[in-house]
């Protein structure tokens, strides 16, 4: 019996790439890496208007820097070296939410309330007791004016008629040096009486306030 040797085709080599194919498929991968880095810098910009552009272009440079050096060594296909590209900058898309920044509280100032007024303070009333003289033709003015005197708080000494040749044409509260306060009050109390003036040696009375009551001082209160 005769041995007979098979000998097995040996497996043919793959066919080399010449200077010229290469640099098709690296045309071609560059177009298809560049092609897709174009769409996610679209989709972000349209989600994401505020995001930063910069350090998305700088990604998508990165990515197809990366994908350009892989390309001739390895011989990838243009499918391949897009995929790469494509997972090279997909971390470089930020979220939405992350461009959201709250806005700062801000600081006003009140000025301070001005403070109120203080309420006028009442005028101080001084009474000390007062003679009322009668420079009028009408009977019974004095007693009038001492009933009017009395209901304002005074205290009237005696009442009568002015006999002097200084003439009073109105009614007038004469007062003692000292006593200035006390004539100021009869003016606030009884509106009647028009003026205060210091008392003069034509007066007998010894009083330190006295008052000359003429036909213009009303009987009753207004």
């Amino acid at each position: 019996m005769t041995d007979t040797t098979v000998t097995s085709p040996s497996p043919p080599r793959p066919p080399r790439l010449r200077p010229g194919d290469r640099l098709h498929a690296i045309a071609a991968g560059s177009i298809a890496v560049l092609a897709v880095l174009g769409c996610i810098l679209v989709v972000n910009l349209v989600n994401d208007p505020s995001a930063d552009k910069s350090a998305a272009t700088a990604a998508a440079a990165a990515a197809a820097a990366s994908a350009s050096a892989h390309a001739p060594a390895a011989g990838a296909s243009p499918t391949a070296a897009a995929s790469a590209a494509a997972a090279a900058a997909r971390p470089a898309t930020s979220h939405p939410s992350a461009a959201v920044t709250s806005p700062s509280p801000r600081v006003t100032s009140q000025p301070p309330a001005a403070a109120a007024p203080a309420p006028a303070a009442a005028p101080k009333h001084v009474f000390i007791p007062i003679v009322i003289l009668n420079n009028s033709k009408i009977p019974g003015l004095a007693d009038s004016a001492r009933a009017r005197l009395e209901a304002a708080g005074f205290t009237v000494a005696r009442t009568g008629n002015y006999q002097s040749a200084y003439d009073v044409p109105e009614p007038t509260v004469f007062y003692d040096e000292g006593h200035q306060d006390a004539a100021q009050t009869v003016l606030d109390l009884i509106p009647d009486v028009k003026q205060a003036k210091p008392k003069t040696k034509s007066f007998v009375a010894d009083e330190p306030l006295i008052l000359v009551v003429t036909k213009a001082f009303s009987p009753t209160a207004p």
